[in-house]
């Protein structure tokens, strides 16, 4: 008898944050508010329309320059920035202001990400620098300082689902270029992180829609209590029939991210992702459309 062989599939570690955190978060509220209110939060009846670059570059243009002036002008009228020698602006907000204004589908510009990256970012950052204070020999080693905290800022983002790449910036910055600021980095990137927020959603809602998420792209909808067994074979359904093939799925409104295809026009959102060959055959069915 020829010899048998066992496969063992191998351990894969995963730590997923979200399963312990979404079971005591409130589902979104935006539906039970004004429309207005409610569109100003991303929140859609109906699926938008989409718009071609030209529409996405002009309302980067806008609302990139509006971001970044709101944020410096703030920043110049606090008197304890000064005091701490504060920047006008944090160069990573630049940066976050090209995801939050242009790449606004991308689960990286979610506020999630947007804001609670760069906490950690910030308190990494900063508390790296005031690590390497401690020894006046580690100044001269300020650039691996600045690597590490980079490093360890990225490892939290990815262990919470916060990754926001503008944020990798902060932690190094903190470290190699304002050592100075120390624990004060915290209040001056959380309010430039809130003020950016702001400014995009009054921009970016004015035409397109932002966010598509707030904490999770995940389903927070619970089966009401002593609900009948029928009430919740149909709630079951109706979660099953919401699912994607995506990792991402809409939690915000009622419409998931679609595919818009039209005669010599594909449109794929970020947060779906298509193989080689899927995004061939749809290009073949619009071709033919």
């Amino acid at each position: 008898m020829g010899q048998q062989h066992t496969w063992h599939t191998p351990t894969r570690w995963h730590l997923d944050i979200d399963h312990y955190l979404n079971p005591w978060l409130p589902a979104p509220p935006w539906r039970h508010l004004p429309r207005l209110v409610s569109r100003m939060f991303g929140y859609r009846e109906h699926p938008t329309s989409v718009m071609g670059n030209v529409g996405v570059a002009f309302w980067a243009l806008i609302g990139i320059f509006c971001g970044v002036a709101v944020v410096a002008t703030v920043s110049m009228h606090i008197p304890s920035f000064e005091e701490h020698g504060a920047p006008i602006i944090v160069a990573s907000l630049g940066a976050a202001a090209v995801l939050q204004f242009c790449a606004i589908e991308s689960p990286l510009a979610q506020p999630r990400n947007a804001v609670l990256g760069q906490l950690i970012a910030s308190v990494v950052g900063a508390g790296m620098s005031k690590l390497f204070a401690l020894n006046p020999s580690a100044q001269a080693l300020r650039q691996l300082g600045g690597a590490l905290s980079c490093a360890i800022a990225t490892a939290l983002m990815t262990l919470t689902h916060t990754v926001h790449p503008p944020a990798g910036a902060t932690a190094l910055l903190a470290v190699t270029q304002s050592p100075e600021l120390g624990w004060f980095l915290i209040p001056v990137m959380m309010l430039g992180s809130t003020l950016m927020l702001a400014v995009a959603l009054l921009i970016n809602n004015i035409q397109r829609r932002y966010p598509l998420y707030w904490w999770t792209a995940h389903s927070l909808r619970r089966e009401p209590a002593g609900s009948s067994d029928e009430e919740k074979g149909a709630a079951a359904a109706a979660k099953r029939a919401d699912s994607l093939p995506s990792q991402y799925e809409e939690s915000l409104t009622d419409d998931p991210p679609h595919i818009s295809i039209r005669r010599g026009e594909l449109f794929v959102p970020e947060s779906i992702v298509l193989t080689h060959k899927e995004r061939e055959v749809l290009e073949r069915l619009s071709s033919r459309i």
